[in-house]
């Protein structure tokens, strides 16, 4: 491989390096494989939005599509399983454009967030993996493949979802599903189900998994979810895992907590965006009382933190959000910060209204500092500085987590 323009990865210089394409894959509710959650070229969701149904036409960047997915009809030639995404044309032109310090469309999610002062999930992970971070480069071939089975997988099995937050939508909850959804699709998706190619390879490779990561939908909802567990577990490879969720922790999760400690360890993000009647009035169908209960039952069990989307519908219960973490003694993540739908963006908020946001933000900033958080500190100055941003516009479409 000729790295004569290329940047080494884990030098800073190189602001568009993200290791997940060498170690991750993705695969979205609707069967669309991607280079991680918030990829760009996965999601599709005005198709959706189509009273008569269109060609499900993949996005030319995009990875590819499982058989079971709905593109799988209207994409032939780019049906595939996890082991030939990971080296699909489009994935080793990502890595080799990332190597030569070259933005890559797809991961406009992240290049906005930093661009706009907001933290990114590329500057998250690459710290999380930065031994595979530096090690990336040497790993390359010259047509930018690599061997071996992603270590990390994220596959999301299916929308089956008790909540229609008012930051989602459809397909990505079948609650919405359930709601508004055109005639001609279902509202609960599911593509992954009777992929036999899919569950062969993932029992092929099972001894290569070292992390998963569990999205919605509701994975506590998800028979797939607890299919991929139990997987584990019989091939005796489980307690090498580690198993991240991000779940509304409405639901009881009483199934997976006979299999957590089988795996090397467990951790959950709670989907928390109020306190009381903020947080029923986002999460439309969720209770308080039922998500404070697991909690307050989990974190004694489990690595669980409050992890907030912060947008408009939220901002001014950010305090409350903060102090009920403090007193539940829970570390809190205020990084997944809204940027779709626009209107829920902090970043639109009225300009009349951003003086007495940010002095809002400032002060909670200060009081975070104060308790030695410096954690949520440094998330409320990107958001700050996000909110504050000189241009909103052309905000990138969210994978919904």
């Amino acid at each position: 491989m000729d790295n004569t323009e290329a940047h080494e990865p884990g030098d800073a210089t190189n602001k568009t390096m993200c290791v997940l394409p060498w170690i991750h894959l993705c695969a979205s509710i609707d069967g669309v494989y991607g280079r991680c959650c918030v990829d760009d070229a996965m999601y599709h969701n005005e198709l959706y939005e189509q009273q008569e149904e269109p060609v499900f036409t993949l996005a030319d960047d995009a990875v590819g599509c499982s058989p079971g997915s709905r593109y799988a009809k209207d994409n032939p030639d780019r049906v595939m399983g996890p082991e030939e995404a990971f080296n699909s044309p489009n994935m080793k032109r990502t890595r080799l454009a990332m190597l030569r310090g070259e933005r890559v469309e797809a991961c406009n999610y992240c290049y906005a967030r930093e661009d706009r002062g907001a933290q990114s999930y590329r500057q998250d992970i690459n710290r999380k993996f930065q031994h595979e971070l530096n090690a990336a480069a040497d790993r390359t071939a010259a047509d930018g493949s690599v061997d071996d089975f992603p270590f990390f997988l994220d596959i999301r099995f299916g929308n089956t979802c008790n909540l229609r937050c008012v930051m989602c939508t459809y397909p990505v909850s079948s609650s919405w599903g359930a709601k508004q959804r055109p005639a001609w699709s279902p509202a609960v998706i599911d593509p992954y189900r009777a992929d036999e190619e899919l569950w062969q390879t993932l029992r092929e490779n099972a001894h290569l998994i070292r992390r998963l990561y569990f999205a919605g939908g509701e994975p506590f909802l998800q028979p797939g979810h607890f299919a991929l567990l139990d997987l584990l577990v019989e091939t005796g490879n489980a307690g090498n895992v580690d198993v991240v969720y991000n779940s509304n922790l409405t639901v009881s999760p009483e199934r997976a907590r006979e299999l957590f400690p089988h795996f090397k360890s467990i951790g959950i993000g709670a989907s928390c965006d109020g306190v009381g009647e903020v947080f029923e009035r986002i999460r439309v169908g969720g209770k308080w009382e039922d998500f404070l209960e697991n909690v307050r039952r989990l974190k004694t069990e489990v690595d669980l933190w409050i992890q907030v989307s912060p947008q408009r519908e939220n901002l001014w219960d950010l305090r409350n959000l903060l102090e009920f973490a403090r007193t539940e003694e829970l570390d809190i993540d205020l990084a997944n910060v809204v940027q779709w739908p626009e209107e829920m963006s902090v970043a639109n908020l009225p300009e009349e209204e951003k003086p007495r946001a940010t002095a809002e933000l400032t002060k909670l900033m200060a009081w975070c500092v104060e308790q030695g958080w410096d954690k949520p500190a440094a998330h409320l100055g990107a958001l700050r500085s996000f909110m504050n941003s000189t241009d909103p516009t052309n905000l990138v479409h969210e994978g919904t987590s």
